[in-house]
């Protein structure tokens, strides 16, 4: 489960990656994938504005023409190295119950973990950098629109199976619960000594519940 950048983003750059059958982050990376990989670190470290393409050509071990047969810009590469980190990310969680009841807070209080750390830096920095640049700002809508659609959808399912209150708006929720996230992505300014606290994480996963009017939060 995706909440942040959603797998069903219209990024063409990360679907033809899919389409080619080139998993991510695989033990022995590919041309195309050791790009992506240089581009995280040094978006994370030195901002989007302060990285050129050249520059993470060098850092991937390749010619600054090649980088242009893998990538269009730097707006793509951008965006593909934060969706694949949010993909590696999903793929990480332990939320699998079948229950978004358990599984939506599961997933949100998974953000506060230090392994999550370079996925928070490239989310901050993917929305500063949408401010100014008008294709990040279009690749970044689209995917936020995927990952309401997500949201909504499971939280109509758990008010299906009757895990989860179905007296308040979905739309809105779904929208909620995005806000409450992006507010985890700056923990490395705000709540530093927060992260990997066991405390702030179930109180987080309470908190989400409770949001989300989960039966067990009620119990």
């Amino acid at each position: 489960m995706i909440i942040y950048l959603s797998r069903t983003a219209p990024h063409t750059a990360l679907m033809r990656t899919k389409a080619a059958g080139i998993p991510p982050d695989k033990t022995s990376p590919t041309t195309r994938e050791r790009i992506v990989l240089a581009a995280q670190r040094l978006f994370a470290e030195r901002g989007y504005f302060n990285v050129s393409m050249p520059t993470i050509a060098r850092a991937s071990g390749i010619t600054a023409g090649a980088i242009y047969r893998h990538f269009e810009g730097k707006e793509d590469l951008f965006f593909e190295a934060v969706a694949r980190r949010a993909i590696a990310a999903a793929e990480m969680s332990d939320a699998g119950s079948g229950d978004p009841a358990i599984d939506l807070p599961q997933v949100v209080a998974g953000y506060t973990s230090a392994r999550l750390k370079l996925l928070r830096q490239l989310a901050v920095e993917v929305h500063a950098a949408s401010v100014h640049n008008a294709k990040v700002r279009r690749l970044l809508n689209q995917a936020l629109s995927g990952n309401f659609e997500q949201l909504r959808t499971r939280i109509v399912a758990g008010r299906a199976l009757g895990t989860l209150d179905s007296s308040t708006n979905a739309d809105l929720l779904a929208r909620a619960v995005m806000v409450f996230v992006m507010g985890l992505m700056h923990m490395e300014t705000l709540l530093p000594d927060l992260i990997d606290d066991p405390t702030w994480h179930d109180f987080v996963e309470a908190r989400i519940g409770g949001l989300l009017g989960a039966s067990s939060v009620h119990e």
